[in-house]
């Protein structure tokens, strides 16, 4: 419809919604906009039903009534409108002509519109049968028409329903709540929350209002959580505001927070840096809190608002349990009648029964615990023995809560920040970026779950045999707990966490050893994940430094445990098979070293030595003895040691078949210059890696320098990641590079794949394949198809000649892009500096590439003004956009 033949309501409704858009724009508007909104579309139908009047139509008795978020007046730009024409008897036979005359001009502007027409019987017998309909209901409001229709429909809502379907109501809600926590998430641990179905979203709060409307005694209940209710109203303004301000900036309907729109709509809500900490980080943190109270109050709310309406039986005796505690219908609460004094006593004795049964404390009993937490916190400044109390309490409980419902109470109730201030200051911190899924505090509560869950025998059996093993095991309980306690701080966490781990501790009267060992485990608890994913594993100096670090048998085990529980409470990108693998590999090593009082592999000569004589042995009618002999001499130290007789000899029968083929190729093509003939030859072999987390891939070459950049290059035009790189180059020109790889888009014909990149890698080496433009095309054909969200962050480049006495180890960290470790191998190699390991961590986007080198003389690279050049090489070539084709 053009504008010149919009009906005068319609084009009011344009002018309306035109000049709220701009207001919020601009931001001279805050969350009234949604009721704004909603007066508008107000405006809008009672003129539009004018206007039919003035047509001439005789106006039937209808009401015209708003559901949903309509009806409650919480309409965001790009919100649905639910609306309903009502007749108080059937509907007559001009009803579609009216439907078509209020809702055509609507169509025609574009408008997401939910209508319907019915009888007030109809109304009744569709909320009867479909729960979403009741719903919907909860939200009526008449809009125009014949308000006694409207109020009719309500009074049999009211009489002949609702009361009747209450309780079915609230069953289905607590079924519901399942569903979306499957389908949305719970809002506090999602990288991108839903801010309306997500747990902790605007759909929480919606169902408070549902059962408290259908409580006969709201006005009662309404008084008993009237404190909760008015908070509960502050937050959901605030992430109402927040979904206001994303449909304006996707300009469509969108629920979910994506990362693209997080810092605009952090700006957009008025979140400006402050100290260290950017707008978003700060929006985020807000939002997340507030969501994660919404969720907790409709938690603890529900059975008192189940139980009025009768799915709850609220009369159910209660069954006593130790120390002045009973479960009853709505949780886990302290005995009637038990003084404060009492009750204090009582804190853990509740908890714990939380712990042990998964049930969390009732609404009131929170509500008391808030009480007694601030009195806790003053009494174990002035009473080592309170102190010493609540520290064991706290570590029992801990130990005992496989379902996080005790721990969330500590923190809920703000127990935990009264004993712990510190911890206070970190709970809500959120980092920006696409590796860690919750605010501090959620991520540490929810490592000590997962702690919790290996003790009482879920996960996997290495773990809990660590854990099983240990003669304190509170004392990992506390180190899980308080690892990110240094955060915020300006950088260095885990030291000054340590720090203020040793001082909340002493605080509780914990014994000086529980102090010092928790204070060690906070200052380590990156030690062993750092180390193996960024270090050469091989390197004895490596495990000696991570043995003197880690000490004792006891820390070493605390320590993995941490870095396990860690990983998995950071996100899916933190905690890999791979990763584990390489952590525990590390361990194995580094406790040989602690128990035996010696490196694994210290006596390096005997090492090679029997290396070599069981690659002799295994040798024997498989390869010439004298060929053997010359590529056993060949071979670097460090090769013999890493490396086990079979992988070696299945390498240097690849380098046979190698040499077989650069002699054809001589012989077929014979070059010009004398030995020259044959170097563009490569050897390809590949075998599936247990489990299907990828493939074992070896490659090998004579006289190719660049053969690691290029095989990068290769592997990344057929969509294969490199996970993890030895690069072997033997002294009489062979280079082995030892690969493990992601497996290829379709497996099923991973041999064709590795078929095809064999075939490239010759390519690529004669000339017949630019990599640089080939992978450009690549990059650029990727902007039409998706890409990883999340926020850019700079490169940054790390040189270090402290971590290897042979080589000196690049650490990159930087986004991930599509044959970024060829862009980093190249420019390695036009540096004039060998590649011997790389080591590639890939966690949502975000690279972390450790890379072994040395200059081509065979030394570190010590010269300044070289390690200056090489950082400005690098940062070009990672911020240069490779993308565009010229």
């Amino acid at each position: 419809m053009v504008p010149a033949e919009r009906p005068q309501s319609a084009a009011r409704l344009v002018e309306g919604k035109a000049l709220l858009d701009t207001a919020l724009a601009d931001g001279n508007v805050d969350v009234a906009y949604v009721r704004a909104l909603s007066d508008v579309y107000d405006r809008y139908f009672r003129e539009r039903l004018a206007e039919f009047e003035e047509d001439g139509a005789v106006r039937p008795t209808f009401a015209l009534v708003a559901v949903g978020g309509y009806g409650r007046r919480e309409l965001c730009p790009a919100s649905d409108i639910d609306v309903l024409v009502v007749y108080g008897g059937e509907a007559p036979g001009d009803a579609a002509e009216l439907a078509r005359f209020l809702f055509f001009p609507l169509w025609d502007l574009g408008v997401d519109l939910g209508h319907g027409v019915r009888a007030i019987s109809e109304c009744l017998e569709l909320a009867r049968r479909d729960q979403q309909v009741l719903a919907s209901f909860l939200d009526m409001r008449v809009v125009a028409g014949e308000t006694a229709v409207g109020e009719g429909l309500l009074d049999r809502l009211r009489r002949d329903v609702f009361p009747a379907c209450a309780a079915d109501f609230a069953r289905w809600l607590d079924a519901a709540n399942a569903v979306r926590k499957h389908n949305y998430g719970d809002a506090g641990g999602m990288l991108e929350p839903d801010l309306k179905n997500g747990l902790g979203g605007l759909r929480d709060a919606h169902q408070v209002r549902w059962l408290l409307a259908l409580d006969p005694g709201r006005d009662g209940d309404a008084r008993v959580l009237a404190r909760e209710l008015a908070a509960l109203e502050a937050d959901a303004a605030f992430v109402l505001t927040a979904r206001m301000h994303l449909h304006r900036l996707c300009g469509r309907k969108s629920d979910k927070l994506y990362f693209e729109f997080q810092e605009r709509l952090a700006e957009a809500m008025g979140f400006g840096p402050r100290g260290d900490r950017a707008g978003v980080e700060r929006f985020l943190s807000r939002l997340l809190r507030r969501m994660a109270d919404i969720k907790a109050l409709r938690a603890s709310a529900w059975p008192l608002l189940a139980g009025a309406v009768g799915a709850v039986d609220l009369d159910a005796p209660a069954v006593p349990l130790s120390g002045g505690v009973e479960r009853a219908a709505e949780g886990i609460r302290f005995s009637p009648g038990l003084s404060d004094a009492a009750a204090m006593e009582a804190v853990f004795d509740l908890l714990g029964a939380g712990a042990a049964t998964g049930v969390p404390p009732s609404h009131e009993t929170m509500r008391r615990l808030r009480s007694l937490a601030v009195a806790l916190g003053r009494l174990a400044d002035v009473s080592p023995r309170t102190a010493r109390r609540l520290y064991e309490g706290l570590g029992a409980v801990m130990l005992a809560d496989t379902t996080g419902a005790a721990m969330d109470a500590v923190m809920s109730s703000g127990l935990l920040r009264a004993l712990l201030p510190e911890f206070a200051r970190v709970e809500d911190i959120v980092s920006f970026d696409i590796y860690h899924v919750h605010p501090v505090g959620r991520h540490s509560l929810e490592a000590v779950r997962l702690l919790a869950a290996l003790r009482a025998g879920e996960g996997d059996a290495r773990f809990r045999a660590l854990l099983a093993g240990l003669p304190r095991p509170e004392l990992v309980f506390w180190g899980t707990l308080l690892h990110d306690v240094g955060k915020g701080l300006g950088g260095g966490h885990a030291e000054k966490g340590a720090a203020l781990a040793e001082e909340m501790l002493s605080r509780l009267s914990a014994p000086p050893e529980a102090r010092q060992a928790v204070a060690a485990l906070v200052r380590e608890h990156l030690l062993l994940p750092e180390t193996a994913t960024g270090r050469d594993l091989a390197d004895p100096d490596v495990v000696a430094r991570v043995a003197s670090r880690a000490a004792t048998v006891e820390l070493l085990d605390m320590l993995a445990l941490i870095a396990r529980c860690d990983g998995l409470a950071t996100g899916p990108q933190a905690w890999t098979a791979w990763k584990e693998t390489l952590v525990l590999d590390l361990y194995a090593k580094v406790r040989t070293a602690i128990e035996q009082g010696r490196l694994f592999d210290r006596d390096d000569a005997r090492v090679m030595l029997a290396t070599r004589e069981r690659l002799r042995e295994a040798a024997k009618g498989r390869l010439d003895p004298e060929a053997l002999e010359r590529a056993i001499l060949a071979m670097p130290p460090r090769y013999l040691v890493v490396e086990s007789p079979e992988t070696i000899l299945a390498h240097l029968e690849l380098l046979t078949r190698l040499d077989a083929a650069a002699a054809e190729e001589r012989r077929m093509r014979p070059s010009p210059r004398e030995g020259q003939g044959g170097r563009d030859v490569v050897a390809l072999a590949h075998e599936a890696l247990p489990g299907g987390e990828g493939f074992a891939v070896t490659v090998v070459a004579r006289r190719v320098r660049a053969l690691f950049a290029t095989v990068a290059g290769v592997l990344a035009l057929h969509d294969l990641s490199i996970h993890d790189a030895d690069v072997f180059v033997l002294n009489d020109g062979a280079t082995i590079l030892s690969l493990r790889t992601a497996n290829p888009p379709d497996v099923l014909y991973a041999d064709e794949v590795f078929a095809r990149v064999q075939r490239a890698i010759r390519y690529a080496l004669t000339g017949k394949l630019f990599l640089a433009y080939r992978l450009a095309r690549k990059r650029a054909s990727l902007l039409f198809g998706p890409t990883v969200s999340g926020p850019r962050t700079p490169p940054a480049i790390v040189l270090d000649n402290r971590a290897s006495d042979l080589f000196t180890v690049i650490e990159v960290t930087c986004d991930d892009r599509v044959g970024l470790l060829y862009d980093i191998a190249r420019t390695l190699y036009e540096l004039r500096l060998e590649t011997h390991l790389a080591k590639v961590m890939t966690p949502a986007g975000r690279v972390r590439d450790v890379f072994y080198v040395r200059g081509y003389d065979g030394r570190r690279v010590e010269d300044p003004e070289q390690v200056r050049e090489i950082k400005a090489a690098l940062l070009h070539r990672l911020a240069d956009d490779l993308c565009v084709l010229h």
